[in-house]
């Protein structure tokens, strides 16, 4: 975007700061705004109403949620929680309909509901065609690719999320993901650095897409 579209941008949004485990937005209520991440991580998840939950995606700096509930008028499809303490920048739905009007943010915004759409699509294949090892394989492998960092052997480092919300993105127990993450250890896959995981290269071609 350029500089004079950003500047309109936050001319229109307020900022909030938001402690770990803020619900900012809860499944099935009406919603009237859509937020910014400045810093920080939230989950975007569905939850049962016996405590489960599905983690649909986490979202960091520069990403958005809650654009849908503005554009359709229904209510909101899925809850959000931060996982850290977290900034946004929070847009009215008045002042969102008006920044589509601008050719450059409604094209830049349709990208990202593209790939949003890419990335569900690929997810869902990999829930019907894969094996929970090879799944979970996936995920670290599009987390490395959207959050890691590349060491100089090659092999990409990031930060690991809970085995709890592992088993909440791929559909398993925590128990499982334990041994699945041992076995991609053991077999050099990966590396277990702190709270870090390491991808060693060639593990892409090992776990190709669905």
């Amino acid at each position: 975007m350029s500089k004079e579209a950003l500047e309109n941008l936050v001319q229109l949004t307020t900022r909030k700061n938001y402690p770990k485990d803020t619900t900012l937005v809860e499944e099935n209520e009406i919603g009237d705004s859509m937020y910014m991440i400045l810093s920080g991580r939230v989950k975007v998840a569905n939850i049962a109403q016996d405590g489960k939950e599905v983690i649909l995606s986490v979202l960091g700096p520069g990403e958005f949620f809650g654009e849908m509930a503005l554009l359709d008028s229904e209510p909101r499809s899925a809850t959000v929680i931060t996982l850290a303490k977290t900034e946004m920048m929070v847009l009215r739905r008045k002042d969102f309909l008006q920044l589509l009007e601008n050719k450059e943010i409604l094209s830049n915004f349709l990208a990202t509901l593209s790939g949003r759409l890419r990335h569900a699509n690929a997810q869902i294949k990999s829930l019907a065609l894969l094996d929970v090892l090879g799944r979970i394989a996936r995920l670290f492998l599009d987390l490395a690719k959207k959050e890691g960092r590349k060491l100089l052997d090659g092999s990409i480092v990031f930060r690991r999320p809970t085995h709890q919300e592992i088993a909440s993105m791929v559909g398993t127990s925590r128990e499982t993901v334990s041994r699945m993450i041992g076995d991609l250890s053991r077999d050099d896959y990966i590396k277990i650095s702190g709270k870090d995981i390491i991808i060693k290269e060639g593990m892409d071609k090992a776990f190709p897409s669905a």
